[in-house]
């Protein structure tokens, strides 16, 4: 039982609901810039990354593990670009920003007069940065993705739940559409609250099996697994 209450507490306490103001949950950096010869070079991916976090975005670099809720909304995700611009006595770096349909929603410029690579890379994207303004998300993003969702028919089986997106997580669903759970988000993407109107637990994943832990009216912990599409 003590299992089970401190694994509740843990997730009621990294419980995430939020939304970026602009509509775009994520932004995906790359591992590398076209300018530079090396991966995360002068750790000037990393820092993108780092800077686009502090503005409230959950980015990723490309050869990050990504959460569950990256791959349920591709319209949700920017693609973010660095490249250098020819100068002669400063170095200027331009930010790119794309939406799902390849669309360029947002453009900065930073300079720096530092001689060192390392510096002046470092100084130019935190202006670029300051200045990068991200415009809402558009109606046609929107569209763009249930239009592919629409035209995606899944055949439901009796084996499996079916994940449908909430602003807090989601509904599982069993295949005649019946409402069986519903999970919270946590700070961690295989990690979630359950509750439906008999139980109170905790869902994480083990592998490709979904386990469900909660506690019965015996004050058992019962364990069960589930076959989860998301």
């Amino acid at each position: 039982m003590k299992k089970l209450v401190v694994i509740a507490g843990l997730f009621f306490a990294c419980l995430t609901f939020g939304q970026h103001p602009s509509g775009y949950d994520f932004v995906l950096v790359p591992d590398k810039f076209d300018f530079l010869d090396e991966k995360d070079e002068y750790r000037i991916n990393s820092l993108a990354k780092y800077l686009l976090e502090k503005r409230d975005f959950k980015a990723f670099l490309a050869s990050d593990d990504k959460p569950i809720e990256y791959s349920m909304d591709e319209c949700g995700v920017l693609q973010f670009d660095l490249t250098k611009e020819k100068t002669f006595l400063n170095t200027k770096l331009k930010i790119t920003v794309r939406d799902c349909t390849g669309k360029v929603i947002a453009e900065s410029f930073g300079t720096s007069k530092e001689k060192k690579y390392e510096r002046a890379y470092n100084m130019a994207l935190r202006e670029a940065l300051d200045v990068l303004y991200i415009p809402q998300r558009e109606n046609i993003a929107k569209k763009h993705l249930n239009t592919e969702v629409a035209a995606t028919q899944i055949e439901k089986t009796p084996e499996f739940l079916y994940a449908t997106p909430t602003s807090q997580g989601y509904k599982l669903l069993d295949y005649q559409d019946n409402e069986v759970y519903t999970l919270f988000k946590t700070s961690k993407p295989d990690q979630f609250i359950v509750s439906n109107k008999d139980i109170n637990g905790a869902l994480y994943r083990n592998g490709e099996i979904w386990v469900l832990e909660y506690l019965n009216k015996d004050n058992q912990i019962v364990k069960e697994s589930l076959k989860i599409k998301f």
